[in-house]
């Protein structure tokens, strides 16, 4: 889902102009690649190296959907499965964080909101999980292996990094879902 209104400031910032949204910031934290499948935003020249696995117009992907920002109860429900309150992360600014955001072409952004794979943080290295067969994920995630570490924060600036929290609770709600059967979208 996309985010809609303005985006908070991001915690680490380097004095380079401010961008203005929140895809700006994930372009400047990501230096313009998905880091999932490396496809490059399309807006923009195309760089000598390293090239790109393809171009797409990106989107940002809240890792929590933006909807819990509106829905007490499941706010209520992913801080009882977190362990901890959640309700500074889900409302107001804190679903539009960068901490709380991937840039994903469309396809990958489909899969990543159906529970498809997610995204594993282990002592502050991320590790791309495959919630499904391989064969039946888009292209852009199956070149990856099962497991593999995935790099964020390679861009020109310091923006916060996906939270290891929201990663790892998207995460474990996939995996419930995908066992239960109830993720069969």
């Amino acid at each position: 889902m996309k985010g809609r209104g303005k985006s908070p400031a991001p915690t680490k910032r380097s004095t380079a102009s401010r961008p203005k949204n929140l895809k700006e910031m994930l372009l400047a934290r990501d230096g313009r690649f998905s880091v999932v499948g490396r496809i490059m935003d399309d807006a923009g020249p195309v760089p000598n190296s390293p090239l790109p696995n393809g171009m797409a117009t990106l989107e940002t992907a809240h890792i929590i959907p933006f909807n819990a920002s509106r829905h007490n109860p499941m706010r209520s429900m992913l801080s009882k499965f977190a362990g901890q309150d959640m309700e500074n992360l889900l409302t107001g600014q804190g679903i539009n964080d960068p901490s709380n955001a991937l840039l994903l072409d469309p396809t990958t952004h489909q899969a990543f909101d159906k529970f498809k794979f997610g995204l594993e943080c282990q002592n502050d290295r991320y590790f791309l999980r495959m919630l499904v067969q391989t064969r039946t994920l888009p292209s852009s995630v199956s070149r990856h292996f099962e497991g593999e570490e995935l790099f964020f924060g390679q861009g020109p600036e310091q923006v916060a990094l996906p939270s290891s929290l929201l990663c790892n609770v998207q995460l474990a709600v996939g995996r419930v879902l995908r066992a239960s059967g109830a993720a069969k979208l």
